[in-house]
């Protein structure tokens, strides 16, 4: 029987420069330590929280950093993927949203926060998975209001309903 794991990120752009804010993961975390990648985390189906998305990308959000919401801004979702790792299928759910103003306090429970430039991402740094739907996301135009779907193939490559994305 498969099992079922789903994960939030969301990719924050900078108020005033053109730059984003990403995660490093923690050196300690057993999967893909010292990795950048979005702030999230698992959506707790357990729960309930698979009624809604947006809530649990936020719940993890709020858990990890010290950034207000108020702070925040147009978060939506902007692509959903799936990738299968054994019995396991894994649904990866990647948001964008704008900062209003600097955050105070970039202190994060899972590593460090830091802004990066758009067109200086450290691709090589990233997880896989992030290294494929980060710029992915960041391309889109900002009144592009689709919900795009993608799926990861056996040798990690991105495949999106994104009409010029293969």
């Amino acid at each position: 029987m498969n099992k079922l794991d789903v994960r939030t990120a969301i990719v924050l752009r900078h108020p005033t420069e053109n730059k984003v804010l990403l995660l490093r993961r923690s050196p300690t975390k057993k999967l893909f330590p010292d990795h950048i990648t979005g702030i999230g985390g698992k959506v707790e189906l357990n729960e309930g929280e698979g009624n809604d998305l947006t809530a649990a990308a936020w719940r993890e959000f709020l858990e990890e950093t010290k950034i207000p919401d108020t702070t925040v801004t147009d978060v939506r979702l902007r692509l959903s993927t799936i990738l299968t790792r054994g019995e396991l299928q894994v649904i990866l759910l990647w948001f964008t949203g704008q900062l209003r103003a600097l955050p105070p306090d970039l202190s994060c429970t899972e590593g460090e926060l830091a802004f990066y430039p758009l067109d200086q991402l450290p691709i090589h740094d990233m997880i896989p998975t992030a290294s494929q739907t980060i710029p992915f996301i960041l391309a889109l135009p900002d009144d592009d209001e689709t919900i795009y779907n993608g799926y990861f193939n056996e040798q990690n490559r991105l495949f999106t309903n994104y009409p010029h994305s293969q």
